[in-house]
């Protein structure tokens, strides 16, 4: 089977492969090797105006996924995972005279990869960290909604969204205990996802999230 089939990435297919590659990466260096979980709330807003819809402000969302992380010495360290995030915010239809108020958002499966360094690494409890990086949005659902209907956007290469998008991160946090990690986000999308001439629609997310690592951090 290949990644591309008929020119549309073979989304699942990437995922399995890798989490195989992590599986094996981490079986060959497991000492510098770290993995759980990460879920975290958002806020985003967006760079916004489809028709007649614009005046965006921002909403409360969610994400959920599996982060690992590569120790290439005492600072550095390489993170990728794979998320679920729902993001949403508000907007501003008006029509004549006539306001409504509206919910716009997306589902989208992310896979980031960012470059981290920690500050203070010698420290046993707590060690402050930085990282940035850039990342790849697959989207799986996309809608708006208002008082009285919900729309849900056709996705894909000559519909309403496209269904691939790509950002940038940069993060900042604080490593507690060798354990948990508890981190500031900010995603800024880079890709304009409306296929539809003249619309635009690009995300910005700040997220607070929580990384509960599996096994303990190794810290000398």
């Amino acid at each position: 089977m290949k990644l591309i089939i008929r020119g549309v990435i073979n989304i699942q297919l990437l995922f399995r492969r890798s989490f195989l590659l992590l599986f094996f990466v981490s079986f060959y260096s497991y000492s510098q090797f770290y993995h759980g979980l990460d879920v975290g709330i958002t806020m985003t807003n967006a760079t916004f105006a489809v028709d007649r819809s614009n005046e965006p402000s921002s909403a409360i969302g969610f994400s959920v996924g599996y982060m690992a992380e590569r120790e290439l010495n005492d600072r550095i360290f390489v993170r990728v995972g794979v998320n679920f995030n729902r993001r949403s915010f508000k907007a501003v239809s008006r029509r004549g005279v006539y306001k409504t108020n509206e919910n716009w958002g997306t589902d989208v499966v992310e896979v980031p990869l960012n470059l981290g360094y920690y500050l203070n690494y010698n420290r046993r409890n707590f060690q402050f960290f930085v990282d940035a990086g850039l990342n790849i949005g697959y989207h799986n659902r996309a809608i708006t909604k208002n008082d009285t209907e919900t729309i849900y956007l056709d996705i894909g290469k000559d519909a309403d969204v496209k269904r691939l998008s790509f950002g940038s991160n940069i993060g900042a946090g604080l490593l507690v205990k060798k354990r948990v990690k508890l981190r500031l986000n900010y995603y800024h999308g880079l890709t304009n996802i409306m296929n539809t001439p003249n619309d635009t629609w690009k995300n910005s997310t700040f997220s607070v999230s929580i990384n509960y690592f599996l096994r303990e951090k190794e810290v000398y």
